[in-house]
Order: structure tokens, then sequence, then C-alpha cells
């Protein structure tokens, strides 16, 4: 009886307190404990992994916001859920009703630091590929680079797996990076770095005028020369070709150097008899304007040659290497004296201001024609500096200029005149035509190619004015059949044949077809393309030779792609396809990597494993536009 008195007055105070409010859980909480959740200040999470926490005190309801993608959060009642993304961190707040927040830094991650499966150290052949590695741990996504693509280059199929392909001799370090700044770095020897040499003997002698050729070997096999004074040596290196020209008598030492750390020198002699004597092109007395900057050579005696002026006021004057420069600075008269190593003189009579001078000039021709909106830059000269350059009509050519030049836009179709002035009145007009752009001209794709025999390559025609006629120069080369705007090209016995496309206005477009010998061996053809950067199309590829299936790989992930899946082999020859990048078009100006020269090639190669571990590559060239820093989008 007594239990059962107790449990009656337990319920009936536990009722008492809910009907008072003090039960807890409602919107009108008043037990006073603080807004709370089970997780740590700060956590990490991996891509694609859910974790679950416990929300409470405060007043319900709860809300979660993230601060970033790199994760994702949901409250269902009490309970808080975050998702990891792909990487990178955010900050997730949760806030109860009466605006209490929450705080919890958190961070995207596997748990594991980046790793790869690759060795510290890599050895490839030149031409040859390494094994495919992985890429762990970290936070994704991951990028591959290179220090030197001259020496080895990276190639990604996905962003968990890499080679790295040997282009010529030398060292480089291969960077593996996470989106959290963690990176790892393989050393790459990329064939045998066997000690520099040159078949120069350690003297040599060399008449002024001449030029002996020498052999350059061993170490990595990038090489460069120099020489410590190109006014008595010049020293040139081509492929391993090192030659040295005698510019005047004297002394010089000739130093080679390869990719890596290997260097050698050589010591040249030029001339052994009576030099020259000492001369300049320069008049014994002539007349130069204030601040005007004329030149001239100086040649003969013994270089190295110094220049000095006996009224700094009035002239001076400066050398570099066998080039005077004069400055007129004040109207007055100095003396030149020109000095070579052996103390033998030369002096020049400078008057500034008075006389005959040279006439105010331009490089322009009379007549200039741009095709808006490129532009063209000329120089200004003579007269009396400073310049000053105006255009007629600045809707239809815009102009800017410098100290001794100007740089004249095309705006929009029309006609207008550039006037030069320099500071005494004289005048010199540029009559400037603009012209619009022309239509798309007429173009094919793939560009210049190479495959080997028994090839059949394809090529894609556009632009200009449809339809498109093919003519072929060479048949017993290459068999050209035309289907609607494209054609095949039957490659047939070893050498060249140009394939012109005519469209129906009679504009054209010339491709050079390149046949090689056919080999059993793994190959990808065409082995050489070109391709414009303004195209976006996908470029097809075959695969001979080899074992099937095979794996593809490009050098840049950035301006392409290749199937992320195994290629499943064929008979007559195995295509695949290289599409756009991640950047979405093949655009240089506005991103790729290193720096293009206007109408320059940007090289990325691509490389194919059989599943024997045989490689093969080819190179896919992207063409500047030409345009002059004009983007192709």
């Amino acid at each position: 009886m007594t239990k059962l008195i107790r449990a009656f007055f337990a319920m009936a105070v536990i009722s008492l307190l809910s009907a008072c409010g003090g039960g807890g859980g409602s919107a009108g909480n008043t037990s006073g404990v603080a807004l709370f959740t089970s997780a740590a200040e700060k956590i990490t999470i991996s891509p694609g992994e859910v974790q679950t926490y416990n929300i409470g005190g405060g007043i319900p309801a709860y809300i979660a916001t993230s601060s970033s993608s790199a994760v994702s959060v949901q409250v269902s009642g009490k309970t808080l859920r975050i998702t990891g993304g792909n990487g990178g961190s955010a900050v997730v707040a949760i806030t109860d009703a009466a605006g209490a927040k929450v705080l919890i830094e958190a961070t995207v991650g596997s748990g594991i630091d980046l790793y790869t499966s690759a060795p510290s150290t890599v050895s490839v052949g030149v031409g040859g590929t390494s094994a495919v590695y992985r890429i762990g741990g970290g936070s994704q996504v991951y990028l591959v680079t290179t220090s030197d693509t001259r020496i080895a280059s990276v190639g990604q199929t996905t962003s968990r797996e890499f080679v790295i392909t040997g282009q010529s001799g030398g060292k480089a370090v291969v960077t593996v990076k996470d989106t959290l700044g963690k990176e790892v770095k393989i050393d790459v020897v990329v064939g045998t770095v066997d000690q520099l040499f040159s078949t120069a003997a350690k003297d040599v002698t060399i008449e002024v005028g001449g030029a002996n050729t020498y052999k350059v070997g061993g170490g990595s096999t990038i090489y460069a020369a120099d020489s410590s004074n190109i006014a008595v040596a010049t020293a040139k290196i081509t492929g391993n070709d090192l030659v040295i020209t005698g510019v005047s008598t004297g002394k010089a030492t000739v130093v080679v150097r390869d990719s890596t750390n290997g260097s050698l020198e050589i010591n040249v002699t030029v001339g052994t008899g009576t030099p020259t004597p000492l001369f300049t092109t320069a008049s014994p007395s002539l007349v130069v304007a204030p601040s005007t900057s004329p030149s001239f050579t100086i040649g003969g005696g013994r270089a190295p040659y110094r220049v000095s002026s006996s009224n700094a006021s009035i002239v001076t004057a400066t050398v570099s290497g066998t080039n005077l420069t004069l400055n007129g600075v004040a109207k007055g008269s100095g003396q030149v004296i020109v000095t070579d190593s052996a103390g033998t003189t030369v002096t020049i009579n400078v008057t500034v201001g008075t006389g005959t001078i040279v006439a105010l000039f331009t490089t322009a021709p009379g007549t200039v024609t741009i095709v808006s909106p490129a532009s063209a830059t000329y120089s200004i000269g003579g007269g009396s500096a400073p310049y000053t350059v105006t255009s007629s009509n600045v809707a239809v050519a815009s102009v800017t200029s410098t100290e001794s030049g100007f740089t004249v836009k095309g705006e929009s179709s029309g006609n207008s005149q550039i006037l030069i002035r320099d500071s005494l009145g004289a005048s010199v007009t540029v009559n400037v035509t603009v012209t619009a752009a022309a239509a798309v001209p007429v173009a094919v794709l793939p560009g210049d190619s190479t495959g080997a025999v028994g090839d059949t390559l394809t090529f894609n025609m556009s632009g200009g004015s449809s339809p498109y006629t093919v003519s072929n120069n060479n048949p017993s080369i290459a068999t050209v059949t035309q289907t609607g705007n494209s054609f095949t090209a039957k490659l047939l016995n070893v050498g060249s044949t140009k394939v012109t496309v005519f469209d129906s206005l009679g504009k054209t477009v010339e491709v050079t077809i390149t046949a090689s010998a056919a080999t059993s061996q793994l190959r990808i053809s065409p082995a050489t393309i070109t391709v414009g950067e303004d195209s976006t199309n996908d470029v097809s590829l075959t695969i001979y030779g080899g074992t099937g299936p095979y794996r593809a790989f490009t050098s840049d992930l950035v301006l392409s792609s290749v199937p992320a899946a195994a290629i499943a082999q064929s008979a007559n020859g195995t295509a695949f396809v290289v599409g756009l990048g991640s950047k979405g078009n093949r655009c240089m100006t506005s991103g790729a990597g290193g720096i293009v020269t206007l109408g320059g090639t940007y090289a990325i190669t691509l490389t194919v494993l059989d599943s024997n571990g045989a490689s093969a590559t080819s190179t896919m060239n992207i063409k500047d536009n030409s345009k002059g820093g004009v983007d192709c989008n």
C-alpha cells in the first residue's frame, strides 16, 4: 500500500510540473540550457561521407547553414547531418529560434595525408612512359605538374591517376598537389646522364669572320652556349652542333651548359695577325639634333670597346658590344672618343643643334591597311624629339605613342590619317584604311598530320562557303576520298602530299599529309596534328598495334580530355576521341600554360598504354589565332 501511495504522489507532481510549462522540449523552454551540439568545434570529413550529430538546448526550432560548397548540411528536428563535398573547408552555423548560434569548422579530407604510389625518384627513358601511378589521401581535387615539360611531361586520365613521359634527357620534378595545398614531389631522371663533352679542344683559334662547328654530347640533352665577350666571339647551339663565330680580334671564353648542372669551358682566340684598325661608321664630324640619339657601329681594333665625351653637358655616348649611341643633350660642341682594349682611339667631333640633321621619319609606309580589331606598331626617328602622334578619326583608327614609336589599332571600317610631328614642327602623314574582319575562313580539322603507311586519316571541313572541293597533288602517297564536308586520306607510300580544299567562292586552305613507314609496334595515328585554338570540335585518332585494352592520357586536362575508361581493341585500328578540357575551349590567350607567341603553337602530348605496358605518343599542336591578344571566345 505504501508503494502505491508514493507512486501516485510522484505522478501528481509530474502532472503539476507539466501544466506549469516545466516539462522542457517545447517552444516555451525555460530550462536555461544554452544551445549546443554534440559535434566538436573542428571536424574533418571525407568527400561523400555523412556525419550525424545531436542539437539541444536553446529554443527550437533549429536551422543550420554552410559557408561554402565544401560541405552541405541538413537539420531534422534535433538531428544535424553534415555531408562532405569534393574538398576544402567551411563554417557550419547552427541557429535556434532566439538567434543563439554555435559554429563548427569543417575540413573536407580523407583523414589521410596526401600520397602517391610513385617512388620518390622515377627513371624514364627518352620517349618512354612510366607506370600508372595512383593518388590518394589529402583533399580532392588533385593537380599534377612538371617543372620542365622539355624534360618530362605528365598525363592524367582521371584526377586520381597519372603517368610520366620522358621527352629529352635530363632531370625534372613532378609535383602532386591537393586542394588544401599539400604537396608530394617526385624527382624524375630521363635517359642516362653521362658527363657533358664537346669535340672542341680546350683552346681553339678562329679567324675574324670565320665559324667553326663542333659536336656536343653527354649530360642532359638540352644544351645552351654563351660567350664571355660577344664582341670577340659568338656561340650558338643547334641540336648537338656548337657553332663558334669570330667577330673581332681578341679572346673570349665559351661556356656550354646542359639542362642540369653540367658545364664546360672553351678558350677562344680570334685572329692571329695584325687586327683591322679601329673604326666607326660615324663621320669624323657630324651634327646631332637636341634630344635625338643616332646609333653607329664600331669595328676593328681589339674589343671590348669603351667610349667617353669631352663635354657631357652637350653630348653623351654609350656603347653596347659593337653598337655606339650618341645622345644630343643641349646646343653646343663636344668630342666623343672611342677606345679599344689596346688603347687605340678614334675621335668624333659632334655639333649639337645646328647644321644638317636627319629628317623626321617613321617605319610605317605611306599607306597602311588594317583589319579591325588588329593593330600595328611602327618606329619614329630623326627630326627633333619629343614627338606627337594623332589620328584624324579615332572612331576608325585609334593611336597610342611612346618616345620612339606608335601603335595604330583598327576600330571600325573607314579611312583616317595619322599625323606625326616633332618638337620643331616637322611632320609626316600616314594614310590608314581599316576594313571589317573577314568572314570565317575555310578550315580543315585537323591540320597538317602525320601517319604510317596503311593508315586512314579523317579530316573535317568548315568555314568559308560550302560546298567544298578537294584536290590531292600526289595520289601515289595517299588516296583522298571526299564525303560531304569531310574527306579521308588512305596512306599508300612513304612521303608527303598536299591536299587543297576549295570553297564555292574559290577560297582555299592547304594541309600537308605525311606518310611514314608502317610498324607493327604500338602507335597512334596521326602522330602529329595541328588544331586551331578557335576550334571546339572533337579530334579523332586511331591506335594501331600493341595489345588491348588500351588506356589514354593527356599532358593538359585544362585544354583537352581523353577517355577515362579502358579502350576496347578492334580489328581495323582502335579509335579514341580527344575532346575539350575543363576550360571548355582551346583558347590559349586566357590561361594556357606558359607564354604563347603570336601565331605560335602550344603542344599537348597524348599518351596511350596497352595491356602489356607498351606506350606510344601523339602530339596535338594548338595554334594561336594570330589576333594579337584577342581571345578566341
